[in-house]
């Protein structure tokens, strides 16, 4: 099987790579496990400096820290699906096993293996996940985020590491903010909406300032990334994502 091709994708501040997907799918909080996300921001407080800085950061810390493990959940059709393996943010690469629970995967277990560009497939994997991967047996196509949330999920995935710090001046005017501090597996960490969703044209001032946030980040005191969110419809569906050394 010919390796999946690799694209350097465009730099954009944090989270614009990941709402230019969402935009893509259609869409429009923070979750903690299968708790939902509060519906609005716009009574958090913007951020100060030293947190827009903390947040610039966090994208080039997975980047720096090249691989971790994954585990999250995708919403499919209104039936969950459990991904879990692992990335190497530095290449942009991925390694996983989708679990389906119900609907269009059925309670199948498929191995996929992805970068920017192309999504391969295994299905009915019976095995842990491998090191390395299999050289044969992949069906490969394109991946889009039109596809299908699943197609989202991964591009959202890799779209979390960039070669170096976003710009934490533009954060400060991008409609991010803090949510408050929780604990993931134990570990301290500050809850930040994401940079606002684009408002509809001709949207007023005040209407551009309360358009919510489509992502969520679980960050700690050195940048790192715990946990992500990200809704990807036009209800209540979440990607929900956590992540450990």
């Amino acid at each position: 099987m010919t390796p999946p091709r690799r694209r350097t994708l465009p730099r954009l501040p944090i989270c614009g790579i990941a709402l230019t997907l969402l935009t893509l799918l259609g869409t429009s909080a923070c979750t903690h496990d299968k708790a939902p996300a509060p519906a609005t921001t716009t009574t958090a407080p913007a951020l100060t400096t030293r947190q827009a800085e903390l947040l610039a950061l966090t994208r080039f810390t997975n980047y720096r820290r090249g691989t971790t493990q994954i585990t999250a959940d995708i919403p499919v059709q209104g039936h969950p699906a459990r991904l879990t393996g692992r990335l190497d943010w530095r290449h942009g690469t991925g390694l996983a096993i989708l679990q389906g629970n119900g609907g269009v995967l059925e309670h199948g277990r498929h191995l996929l293996r992805w970068n920017h560009t192309t999504v391969s497939v295994r299905h009915n994997w019976t095995g842990p996940l491998p090191t390395p991967p299999p050289q044969r047996g992949w069906a490969q196509r394109e991946l889009t985020a039109r596809a299908s949330t699943i197609d989202t999920a991964l591009l959202l995935l890799l779209s979390l590491a960039a070669d170096r710090p976003d710009n934490a001046q533009l954060l400060l005017r991008s409609g991010a903010r803090r949510l408050g501090d929780e604990e993931v597996a134990g570990v301290p960490v500050t809850v930040f909406a994401g940079p606002s969703a684009t408002p509809p044209q001709g949207a007023t001032p005040e209407t551009a300032r309360t358009t919510p946030s489509r992502t969520r980040y679980w960050v700690e005191a050195d940048g790192r990334l715990r946990r992500f969110s990200a809704r990807l419809g036009g209800g209540t569906e979440w990607l929900v994502a956590t992540f450990s050394a």
